[in-house]
């Protein structure tokens, strides 16, 4: 009787050895054919044998002949060999290819206006990579990366946290927006101290662009009659439009800015636009895709 527990011991070599002889018809002629003595050969098909629990030949006068277990697992064997000889190249391919998972993030005010029109682009090209996308603040995808839940994140330069590789991408010019009907709306360039009794209009604590507009702020010693608070820069310039107030803005989210008017800040102000990945993590073919078309996509932004 068969017993399956004992089929663990053979290898495939001894497969390749029961294939051929059963191509040959003949321990002689096959042994010929692989290059070894017939004893050999005789003594591999009876190890064989013996781990399957059956015979797999019927040893006649000059030939032999499948048994009804050979004959039921011929095919098998010979596609295990066929796999098996596939798998250098398969694993060549492997290794040259661009796939698998990519896990990505990026902050509010990167996403939107800088990644998301992108991200067509890059999927097109590497069709076999499995792109997810996260939003979320700097302090949010800094932990993520740091914790292996993300393999790259675009964020505003620079990211104070050990073990990150951080790499810019390009500078992301700051301007002052103000209503079209405001003083400053036919200026080419500002100073911000000139702004007195305005009120700012800034993104919620959390984002990092609001600590480079306070930063830019109080380096040119700027006063504002009062600071008011927003999610994001569709309700900033819809405010800056129904004269509220102004902003300091980047040039990506420039589509938005309908109805204001974008003053060049004197000295020019700008953010760091970049991407974070863990130091220590396995560099894959994704990842290297995808900086490399965001460096692409960075270098197309320059005049």
């Amino acid at each position: 009787m068969w017993q399956p527990a004992r089929a663990r011991g053979f290898d495939l070599r001894q497969l390749e050895y029961f294939c051929a002889v059963a191509r040959a018809g003949s321990f002689t002629k096959a042994a010929a054919d692989l290059g070894i003595t017939q004893p050999s050969l005789s003594e591999q098909i009876a190890k064989l044998e013996h781990c399957l629990g059956a015979a797999l030949f019927e040893r006649l006068n000059r030939r032999v002949e499948l048994t009804p277990l050979g004959d039921a697992i011929l095919g098998k064997a010979q596609a295990l060999l066929e796999d098996a000889a596939a798998l250098p190249a398969h694993f060549e391919r492997a290794r040259q290819g661009v796939h698998g998972p990519l896990r990505v993030g990026a902050i509010p005010t990167i996403l939107p206006y800088f990644l998301a029109p992108h991200l067509k682009g890059f999927t097109e090209r590497y069709r076999d990579i499995d792109l997810h996308v996260r939003e979320g603040t700097t302090a949010e995808l800094v932990d993520q990366v740091l914790e292996g839940m993300l393999d790259v994140a675009i964020v505003s330069l620079p990211v104070e946290a050990a073990g990150l590789v951080r790499r810019e991408l390009f500078r992301d010019a700051l301007y002052l927006a103000v209503p079209e009907g405001h003083p400053l709306a036919s200026s080419p360039k500002v100073r911000l101290r000139r702004l007195s009794n305005e009120r700012l209009i800034i993104l919620k604590d959390g984002h990092c662009l609001r600590d480079e507009t306070l930063a830019a702020c109080d380096r040119a010693r700027a006063r504002f009659a009062g600071q008011f608070e927003a999610e994001q820069f569709l309700t900033i310039f819809e405010l800056i439009r129904a004269g509220f107030g102004v902003s300091i803005v980047p040039e990506m989210a420039r589509s938005l800015s309908t109805g204001c008017r974008l003053i060049v800040i004197e000295p020019k102000a700008s953010r760091r636009v970049g991407y974070i990945r863990l130091e220590r993590r396995y560099l894959s073919k994704a990842i290297e895709a995808f900086t490399g078309y965001l460096k692409e996509a960075a270098e197309k932004r320059k005049p």
